[in-house]
C-alpha cells in the first residue's frame, strides 16, 4: 500500500474518532441495497474501517469477511460486531497481498479506491475474478473527477482541526488534507476515474464495468448533502464489476 496511507489514516482517526463511530443509517441502507442484488450471502468488503459497513451487512444476513490494514480498524469491527450481536470474520493485511479466502458471492469496496496509481489499481483488480465465486460481482465506490475539480479549495473547520480539499488536474487525483491545531498536517490523494477511464482501467484485468450508479453529492455552499446526484455532479459512484466471460486477462 502507498506509504502516505500508513501515517494518514493514523492521523485521520487521531483527530476524528472515525473508525469507533457508531454504525450510520446510511450504512444500513447500502447493506441493505447490497443484499438485494446479491447472488449469495458470502461478503468481502476491503478496507474496512472501523467495521461500520461490514456489521450493517453481517445484520442483513452476511457472512462477511472484514480486511483491513489498520490493527485498530479490525479491533473496532470486533468490538461493534459483539455490540450488535453478530459475527464477523476479520483479517489485518495489505489488500494487495493478503489472501482472504473465498470465493466470495460479494466484493466491496467503499471509499478508498485508488490510493496508490493505476498500475497498483490494476494489480489488486486483477486479483477480484480468483475471489468471486461464479455468478459473483464486485462493487467498487469510484471518485468522480469533476466533482473534486469544482469543490477544489473547500475547507471545513473545526475546533480540533480543518479539512481542505484540493485536485491534481494532471494526476486527476483529489486531495484531502486534515490539519491538526498544533499545524500537523497529513494529506491523502485518491485518483478519480470517469466510467470511461475505469473501462481502460480494466483492460486486461478480467473484469468489466457491467453498471454505473451514481452517488450523493455535499454541497459546501449550503452545507447540504443530496443523496443522490446525476453522474456529472456526484462525488463517488460505484462500479458494478463482473469477470469477463472466459476469464481472459
Amino acid at each position: 500500500m502507498t506509504h502516505w496511507a500508513y501515517s494518514f489514516y493514523d492521523f485521520q482517526d487521531a483527530l476524528t474518532g472515525c473508525y469507533a463511530d457508531p454504525v450510520h443509517p446510511f450504512h444500513h441502507e447500502r447493506a441493505a441495497e447490497v443484499r438485494r442484488d446479491a447472488p449469495g450471502v458470502r461478503l468481502l468488503e476491503l478496507g474496512s474501517g472501523g467495521g461500520q459497513f461490514a456489521v450493517a451487512a453481517a445484520l442483513q444476513g452476511f457472512d462477511v469477511t472484514a480486511l483491513e490494514y489498520r490493527e485498530q480498524g479490525s479491533a473496532c469491527a470486533q468490538a461493534l460486531a459483539a455490540q450488535h450481536g453478530v459475527t464477523l470474520r476479520t483479517l489485518t493485511g495489505d489488500f494487495y497481498a493478503a489472501d482472504p479466502g473465498g470465493p466470495f458471492d460479494v466484493i466491496c469496496y467503499w471509499d478508498g479506491f485508488g490510493i496508490g496509481p493505476d498500475d497498483e489499481q490494476r494489480r489488486l483488480l486483477r486479483r477480484l475474478p480468483d475471489w468471486l465465486a461464479p455468478g459473483g460481482h464486485a462493487l467498487i465506490e469510484v471518485y468522480m473527477p469533476g466533482y473534486w475539480q469544482q469543490h477544489a479549495g473547500f475547507t471545513r473547520q473545526t475546533p480540533e482541526y480543518v479539512q481542505t480539499y484540493g485536485y491534481d488536474a494532471d494526476g486527476a487525483r483529489l486531495t484531502d488534507t486534515y490539519a491538526a491545531a498544533n499545524g500537523d498536517a497529513r494529506t491523502q490523494s485518491l485518483r478519480c476515474y470517469a466510467p470511461t477511464d475505469l473501462r481502460l482501467l480494466l483492460e486486461g484485468t478480467g473484469l468489466t464495468l457491467a453498471a454505473v450508479r451514481p452517488g450523493g453529492r455535499y454541497d459546501p455552499d449550503a452545507g447540504v448533502w443530496h443523496p443522490q446526484a446525476a453522474l456529472a455532479e456526484c462525488m463517488t459512484w460505484t462500479a458494478t464489476l463482473r469477470p469477463v466471460s472466459g476469464g481472459s486477462r
